[in-house]
């Protein structure tokens, strides 16, 4: 991969993250009637306690970690599986962001237990808390706040604003996208610009077997929506078109999780939009870039799955957390 492609790729993935801020913040203003600090100052009425508050947090230049998580959501195979598992580092002090991706076949321990699983199954078995535990464990950084976003939503919302014109890089032939009870049907899409509803974009971003770059290429996808999503939610007039933001409301609030507040999503927001993507690092723990984990099958029930796990051995997380602190 030479470097414009993986700066472009980069580009993408913190993309995610934003989006993920940004739509907090709407869903927060719309709702709650909440001002852009940039554009409108509290009004003296205001209780003091939540201008102290807010104050406090703009000022506060100590690095946050946040774990970013994206599942299918009900309706969909592996309904609760983390897929998307990145750990967001943002620096305010000194204007940069690391983000550290985890594989979603990557081999764990279940707390408490000598079990094995896939950490993208963790959250299904131990709630979000087993996972935020292991994610440090495996990092060595302790987890500020985490996001949680159903793919659903986005399902939910391209159908609100009549689909998105897409333009698909390469042709997709997936003879294995997962349908309905755990079976699998055909989904084909020939490169060029394409008009995609719903659930042809959903299918769009979840394939991932006919990618040369696997989950790196699904990933990559997976912003390319979330961020044309973004300029067509932005079109949208906030009078005239209030019926489907009261809809969109809806169903972000009953597809996010997290424990992000309103004072730490306004803070968050105007932090990462002063980074700049060359201040922006993205750490794969992966075999072929870092080359920190090594591939294995191991059975799961009646059968056999493939993973990764660390090169130093199972559950040894020594030098990842020494190659992400080495990062900081």
């Amino acid at each position: 991969m030479d470097k414009k492609q993986k700066k472009l790729k980069i580009a993408c993935l913190f993309t995610f993250v934003l989006i993920v801020l940004f739509s907090f913040i709407i869903i927060y203003q719309i709702s709650f009637n909440i001002p852009d600090t940039k554009e409108e100052e509290p009004q003296e009425e205001k209780d003091d306690t939540f201008k102290l508050t807010l104050s406090s947090s703009l000022k506060n230049e100590t690095p946050v970690n946040i774990l970013v998580l994206g599942r299918p959501g009900y309706g969909y195979s592996g309904q609760d599986l983390t897929d998307t598992i990145i750990l967001a580092h943002l620096d305010p002090a000194e204007e940069k962001a690391i983000l550290i991706s985890l594989p979603r076949d990557l081999l764990v321990k279940i707390p408490n237990t000598d079990r094995l699983t896939k950490i993208n199954s963790l959250y299904n078995i131990t709630g979000i808390d087993g996972l935020k535990r292991k994610v440090e464990e495996i990092t060595g950084l302790k987890i500020d706040y985490h996001v949680l976003i159903d793919l659903v939503v986005a399902q939910e919302i391209i159908e609100l604003v009549d689909g998105l014109n897409i333009y698909v890089p390469q042709d997709i032939n997936d003879p294995f996208f997962p349908g309905p009870n755990y079976t699998y049907e055909t989904f084909n899409l020939s490169a060029g610009w394409r008009y995609l509803n719903g659930p042809e974009a959903i299918r769009y971003i979840r394939t991932r077997y006919t990618s040369p770059n696997g989950d790196f290429d699904r990933m990559t996808r997976q912003q390319q929506v979330i961020t044309l999503l973004k300029q067509k939610v932005l079109e949208l007039n906030l009078l005239w078109d209030f019926p489907i933001y009261l809809k969109m409301f809806n169903s972000l609030k009953n597809n996010i999780e997290t424990d992000l507040g309103i004072i730490e999503l306004k803070n968050f927001w105007q932090i990462a939009r002063n980074i700049k993507y060359n201040q922006i690092t993205q750490l794969v723990i992966d075999k072929k870039e870092t080359k920190l984990l090594i591939g294995g099958q191991v059975p799961f029930g009646e059968q056999m799955a493939s993973v990764v796990y660390p090169v130093t051995g199972q559950g040894n997380y020594d030098e990842i957390k020494k190659y992400i602190k080495s990062k900081l």
